[in-house]
């Protein structure tokens, strides 16, 4: 094709004429450009394949990032919704100062178990490495970093400031009462003594209302997450 076009180009100019000459380079010109212009076009609409192609592995594994984080959820619902039924019984006994007896020993062991909170996001982390204008659709990537990036981290930090604040204050009035036997079931000192110390109920007290906005944070976190994984389930349907 090149030779053709030079062959071309000789001919006009051995003819001698300027004009002639001119306008044929221009459009020769003009063709190189458009051809330049096809092939960034073409390499553009692979780009955007592949992009598109990354986002939707990065959505997929979101999905499954969000089923695992609302199961654990709903099993830590489950778990410290327990514990205040734990912490109910023995508010109740101590306050009615009815005798202890080892059925109670997994409920008073209840009472120390500190909190962690834990989540899936390797997605997320890929899309930070990634970069945040993968995810094509504006409210999509605002749901996605309010919620992994705000949300979570916030509900992480206070569950573990609260625990790191709450521990030293709970072992020293748990052990002050309370040992754990060889089955890991608490075991009372002296009773008499634990009813009559108002600094352990004030504890269960407060233990017990945190457990409860515990729950309810779980309860958000599941609402949230579930949303999210709706919009993006939505958003993957939208492509095929």
């Amino acid at each position: 094709m090149l030779k053709f076009f030079r062959r071309i180009r000789r001919k006009i100019a051995n003819e001698g004429n300027l004009k002639r000459y001119l306008i044929y380079a221009i459009g020769e010109i003009l063709l190189v450009v458009i051809g330049i212009l096809i092939a960034l076009q073409v390499n553009y609409w692979k780009n955007e394949i592949a992009d598109r192609n990354k986002e939707t592995n990065i959505l997929s594994e979101m999905v499954r990032n969000l089923e695992m984080n609302m199961n654990q959820f709903a099993e830590e619902m489950v778990k410290q919704d327990s514990i205040i039924r734990n912490i109910n019984v023995i508010m109740y006994q101590l306050k009615n100062k009815t005798p202890y007896h080892d059925s109670l020993g997994t409920k008073y062991a209840s009472i120390a178990w500190t909190e962690e909170f834990n989540y899936a996001n390797s997605a997320f982390e890929t899309i930070k490495t990634m970069g945040f204008d993968l995810i094509s659709s504006d409210s999509l990537r605002e749901n996605i970093i309010n919620l992994f990036n705000v949300r979570y981290v916030k509900i992480s930090d206070v569950i573990n400031k609260v625990s790191s604040a709450d521990y030293s204050g709970l072992v020293t009035l748990y052990f002050r009462h309370i040992e754990f036997d060889q089955q890991g079931k608490g075991r009372i000192n002296d009773f008499y003594s634990l009813t009559k110390d108002k600094e352990f109920t004030n504890m269960l007290s407060s233990r017990r209302i945190w457990k409860i906005d515990l729950v309810n944070m779980y309860k958000d976190l599941i609402e949230e997450s579930a949303k999210l994984s709706r919009m993006i389930n939505r958003e993957l349907k939208r492509r095929i």
